[in-house]
């Protein structure tokens, strides 16, 4: 059972990505084995990882790859805030 409020049409769900130990330029190359259709088992012999890590690296995004999430450049960014709040703070305008 999800515990959302129920007048809230939009729910954001954050998934965590685990990497198991696989640096970025190893999370890379188990995509491309991925897209080329090699088995877990030679995914984990090439990258010298037991298959079980592979598995459920791909696995826990359900085989598909996540896009990085980026604040869009239309929001304020945590610096950017603090500045207001400081300048609000001093009294002067929140332009």
């Amino acid at each position: 059972m999800i515990n959302a409020p129920p007048t809230d049409d939009h729910v954001t769900v954050e998934a965590q990505v685990r990497d198991y130990g696989f640096s970025p330029a190893q999370q890379d190359e188990i995509w491309r084995r991925w897209r080329e259709g090699q088995s877990f088992s030679l995914i984990g012999r090439a990258l010298g990882a037991p298959m079980q890590h592979a598995r459920r690296f791909l696995y826990q995004s359900g085989g598909v790859r996540l896009t990085s999430q980026t604040r869009s450049e239309r929001h304020l960014s945590g610096s950017e805030r603090e500045e207001i709040s400081r300048g609000i703070a001093a009294g002067e305008s929140a332009r």
